[in-house]
């Protein structure tokens, strides 16, 4: 039997309050683990993203890694004593996206938030978190609101 260790884990964001609650708890974990800390953002298309997002900044690929590190921290805040990566899929099937991401960078424990949707608002709008729970090739911590 393969012995059980947190290396990489894996927060999916959408940039709500829900996520960040996310995020805090993914943070946590991989810092108690000594994980590396992936950020996870899916988005239908690069048109979405432009129109969501913006132009958040231009720097040149010869600058220095403090120079990239500094730009990332202004987006998405510092990242303490743990290595993070952030990236950004394309994908209508956000819940597909997270799964094949996980799978392709062999992560140990996906964290995700749920919006907490019950009854006819649930079955109208469906789950990402549910049928990441269902599709996952690794364990998953759902975070409620």
């Amino acid at each position: 039997m393969k012995p059980f260790k947190w290396e990489r884990v894996l927060v999916t964001t959408d940039f709500s309050r829900f996520a960040n609650q996310a995020i805090g708890y993914a943070h946590s974990l991989a810092e108690k683990f000594n994980a590396e800390l992936h950020v996870l953002h899916v988005v239908p298309s690069v048109s979405a993203a432009v129109a969501e997002f913006g132009a958040t900044g231009v720097f040149d690929h010869n600058s220095s890694e403090d120079a990239r590190s500094k730009w990332l921290a202004e987006v998405l805040g510092e990242c303490g004593t743990i290595r993070r990566v952030e990236a950004v899929c394309f994908g209508t099937d956000a819940a597909a996206v997270i799964a094949d991401y996980a799978s392709k960078h062999e992560i140990d424990l996906i964290v995700i938030a749920t919006h907490g949707r019950t009854g006819a608002a649930h079955l109208l709008m469906g789950s990402i978190t549910e049928k990441v729970l269902r599709t996952a090739p690794c364990p998953v911590l759902s975070v409620r609101p």
